[in-house]
């Protein structure tokens, strides 16, 4: 529903105000500053914003606050129903305000509305741009400014802003967060029970597996098929099938997909499940045994990393072995010449992506850009609590050999507690050349997203612009992901109370049984 007014006056001296309800009462806006009256939409909750702040929501690629007018208004919640209508506001920055319901548009003449405090009732007259008083026994319209409405909880919230410092900020946490040249990274799934992993730098992403796959005529064993990754063909191949192990079409459905570079072109490896990152030290690789790649399959496996002393071992895989080349060529020739044009198309024709962990708090997608993730790790069983420590510390773990503070994200921002469940990961970052590490209820996918698909977040509170500066707005998934900033997730006061813990009273508290 979109007014067909844009200006405040019809004629002279005539004043267009849209009319609602709102808890029994019936309010105003000049018509001049409404844009358009939506139905509400499916929102996506923001921590560490004032409760009035319902959410965001996608509103034509437009990342649009939703505020409930009633807690605003400090007046008591009530339940959302077909009469619930959002009033969507002019501006760069537009915002949107729940109503109870829309009555009308009405042309009125200005000499009727009056400015004096008499007829704001209960509610602060500076929050009125005037009252319209009705004929003995008919309501009071109050006409409500949304500018000093926002001001008390909202500094900033209307006003289109440029942080530049964001980017600048997220490169240089990329940079910090390598360990060394030294240490390989690694991702790492399961499959059939067992671990494997492929080098990080030849993900892309990781996807789940989809609903619907495209089969192709006479394909390969290992072929599945072929899916739709934004726009590109993205030929499927399983993993099972390349090592000759049984097929599990439970599984399969059930799975993950892992996007692997090969060249220009991408390939899909479907596994059972993904599980870490790790940084691994090229010293705990041994060369795989020859029996290991004497299977029916096509892949090899070319090393053996040994961790935890031994006890978990992790076959490598080599992209340039994953696949023999005439495997490669015949899984691309099924596609046809359409599919196999789209699929080896050159990366440096793409629109510039940027690369991002997805994870979850409750049931809201985040993303921290990867660069800045040292390692994704298992929650140990358990974690050495700390005297004296703030809340939101859970204590310290040691992860192989160092001394790494527990923060629950949940915590720091404002969440309910969870459960520990077998899915909570934990994000370890570097932060003032230190590590520390970030519980999760879990993280699902690794996504490369084109740049103009982020944007940046509204403006909610001093709080969430500093960790939540961009949202990732997949508009053609329905899809919001609030991007958190690894350098800012500590603040300097959280920063300053870590340096507090020397480094030898760390080791201590973790040599306690």
């Amino acid at each position: 529903m979109v007014p067909n007014d844009d200006g405040a006056e019809a004629g002279a001296g005539i004043e267009n105000l849209l009319i609602f309800q709102l808890a029994g009462g019936s309010f105003g806006l000049r018509l001049a500053l409404v844009a358009e009256i939506i139905r509400l939409p499916e929102l996506v909750r923001v921590p560490l914003v004032p409760p009035s702040l319902l959410g965001v929501a996608n509103l034509r690629g437009i990342v649009l606050p939703v505020v409930s007018l009633r807690r605003l208004m400090n007046l008591p919640d009530a339940t959302a129903d077909e009469s619930t209508w959002v009033i969507v506001m002019r501006g760069n920055a537009p915002v949107g305000f729940v109503v109870d319901r829309v009555d009308a548009l009405r042309a009125l003449p200005a000499t009727q509305i009056e400015h004096d405090d008499a007829g704001a009732g209960s509610l602060d007259p500076a929050l009125l741009d005037g009252v319209i008083k009705g004929a003995e026994g008919d309501t009071t319209i109050k006409i409500l400014n949304p500018e000093r409405l926002l001001s008390g909880q909202f500094a900033k919230l209307g006003v289109s802003a440029t942080r530049g410092a964001s980017r600048a900020s997220i490169a240089v946490s990329a940079s910090t967060a390598t360990p060394g040249p030294a240490l390989l990274s690694l991702l790492s799934f399961d499959l059939s029970h067992q671990e494997y992993a492929l080098p990080l730098e030849h993900v892309r992403e990781i996807i789940l597996a989809p609903d619907h796959i495209s089969e192709l005529p006479r394909p390969e064993a290992a072929v599945l098929g072929v899916t739709t990754l934004r726009d590109r063909l993205l030929p499927l191949v399983s993993l099972r099938a390349l090592l000759g192990l049984p097929a599990d079409g439970r599984r399969a459905q059930q799975g993950k997909v892992v996007v692997v570079s090969m060249g220009d072109s991408t390939i899909g490896v479907v596994a059972d499940a993904t599980r870490e990152i790790l940084r691994v030290d090229p010293t705990v690789i041994d060369p795989a045994p020859a029996l290991l790649n004497r299977g029916d399959g096509d892949a090899e496996i070319v090393s053996i990393c040994r961790l935890d002393q031994g006890r978990r071992l992790v076959a490598l895989l080599s992209p340039d072995r994953l696949f023999r080349s005439e495997v490669v060529r015949r899984i691309l020739a099924e596609q046809g010449d359409e599919g196999r044009d789209t699929a080896l198309q050159p990366e440096a024709k793409i629109m510039p992506h940027e690369q991002f962990i997805v994870f979850r708090l409750g049931d809201q997608d985040y993303g921290m850009p990867i660069g800045a993730v040292s390692e994704v790790a298992r929650l140990p069983e358990s974690i050495t609590r700390l005297p004296k420590a703030p809340t939101f510390i859970d204590g310290v773990i040691n992860l192989r050999g160092s001394v790494v503070p527990i923060v629950d994200l949940r915590r720091r921002f404002d969440l309910s507690a969870a459960k520990h469940a077998e899915s909570q990961r934990i994000l370890v970052l570097a932060i003032d050349g230190g590590r520390a590490g970030f519980v999760v209820d879990s993280v699902s996918e690794i996504i490369k997203v084109p740049v103009e698909a982020i944007r940046p977040a509204p403006e909610l509170s001093s709080e969430q612009m500093r960790l939540i500066a961009r949202v990732i707005n997949l508009e053609a998934e329905g899809r919001m992901i609030l991007i958190v900033d690894p350098d800012q997730l500590m603040d300097q006061v959280e920063t300053e109370v870590l340096a507090r813990f020397e480094q030898s009273e760390l080791e201590q508290a973790t040599s306690e049984p």
